[in-house]
């Protein structure tokens, strides 16, 4: 048996999907550094409106790192800025347009900050 990484599991496909226990609602992965603060703040907003969510950082040190198990989960993903998108790609992920929205918002919020909330509001197109 050939031991493989962290690094290299999180390339791999490893979970199954269409778990009828999770439901039918769509599924909105967001992704800011750390998967903490802003990702964190979104998922949390937006499972309160009904959706399936899940939050993840793009960065080694996330608590949740982005992985080809939560690219296969999501309908859509949203990263927080630009930077957390290149940070996805560099480690060789590979993205559908469509399924992607970048958003522009800087890492200087609070988990649940009212200002983060309102410009979740408007700028996440579901």
């Amino acid at each position: 048996m050939v031991k493989t990484t962290f690094t290299q599991d999180i390339f791999k496909l490893t979970a199954p999907y269409g778990n009828p226990y999770q439901g039918t609602d769509k599924r909105l992965l967001f992704v800011c550094s750390a998967g903490l603060l802003r990702s964190a703040t979104a998922a949390n907003l937006f499972a309160k409106k009904g959706y399936n969510t899940r939050s993840c950082g793009s960065t080694s040190y996330a608590l949740i790192p982005f992985s080809e198990n939560l690219k296969q989960w999501a309908d859509k993903i949203f990263f927080v800025n630009e930077e957390n998108y290149k940070d996805v790609i560099r480690h060789g992920f590979d993205l559908e347009e469509e399924t992607v929205q970048i958003l522009n918002i800087p890492d200087n919020f609070e988990y649940n900050n009212p200002d983060l909330l309102k410009i979740l509001e408007k700028e996440v197109n579901v």
